[in-house]
């Protein structure tokens, strides 16, 4: 007599599916809270660093150790659904099914949890942060909501930097472009070392977001709080190309500030 009757996993397996599956979801959770509530509150961050210093160590160590027993449990799982020839009860395929939700939670991208959490919650007191981060990024369309929501353009967070500066240093031309059509001031000093984009750009060597800002009336002879113009910060970086491309068109002279060598055998010395 024949029987079509699927025998199913014993209750242990599968019970021991559930209890490694709750770990992780405790150690995934913690994770999208990061990504999502605390960068709200707290601005962009650094979501591990975030975690090893707001979280109890016993829940996180409890939960990583659950991740990667259910990543060994379900690598066994799919094993023996190999030998069965794929053919278990459904309730047997529940942990798994959980298990790759969980792992689709996990390897969203920090951007996207975050550019979520803003566009439901808004920017919250940290949306010019926020801006700041998705302009060095290059991420148009985050941009485009935060400026619509009344984000500053010409925000300088507390390195110093501004859409337009960390757009110019990452070399995004058309970021760059978008920027100041939307009124980012081109010759904006930071406080920190008085850099403006231009000069952010020539020292990351960016000749084609250097060459944007200068078609939009960045000033090539401005100097920042050491002397230096973006010329001659190319120069100490070494990007000749972006060096000679300034050289040959603007001539601009470098304020050198001389200060005193700590060392007396020497009058000065060049900063």
């Amino acid at each position: 007599m024949r029987t079509d009757v699927t025998v199913g996993f014993p209750k242990a397996w599968t019970l021991t599916g559930y209890l490694l599956l709750g770990g992780a979801a405790v150690f995934v959770g913690r994770i999208v809270y990061e990504e999502t509530i605390r960068t709200w509150r707290s601005g962009p961050q650094m979501v591990g660093f975030a975690m090893m210093h707001g979280a109890l160590p016993f829940i996180l160590i409890a939960g990583f150790l659950g991740l990667l027993g259910t990543l060994l449990w379900v690598a066994v799982f799919l094993v023996l659904l190999i030998r069965r020839k794929f053919r278990a009860p459904a309730i047997d395929w529940i942990p798994m099914i959980l298990s790759l939700l969980l792992a689709a939670l996990l390897f969203t991208p920090y951007e996207a949890w975050e550019e979520f959490m803003v566009r439901i919650a808004g920017p919250g007191s940290h949306g010019n942060s926020f801006l700041v981060q998705a302009a060095a990024q290059d991420r148009r369309r985050f941009v485009t909501f935060l400026l619509r929501k009344g984000c500053n353009i010409n925000y300088e967070d507390g390195g110093g930097t501004t859409p337009l500066s960390g757009a110019s240093v990452g070399g995004h031309e058309e970021m760059v472009s978008f920027l100041v059509s939307k009124g980012a001031d081109v010759n904006r000093r930071d406080r920190l070392t008085g850099q403006t984009p231009l000069m952010a750009a020539a020292e990351m060597g960016q000749l084609g977001a250097a060459k944007v800002l200068l078609k939009n009336g960045a000033d090539p002879c401005a100097t920042n709080k050491e002397g230096h113009t973006a010329e001659g910060l190319a120069k100490k970086y070494r990007h000749g190309e972006i060096a000679e491309y300034l050289s040959s068109r603007f001539h601009c002279q470098e304020s050198v500030i001389i200060v005193p060598c700590v060392d007396s055998a020497f009058s000065a010395c060049v900063h």
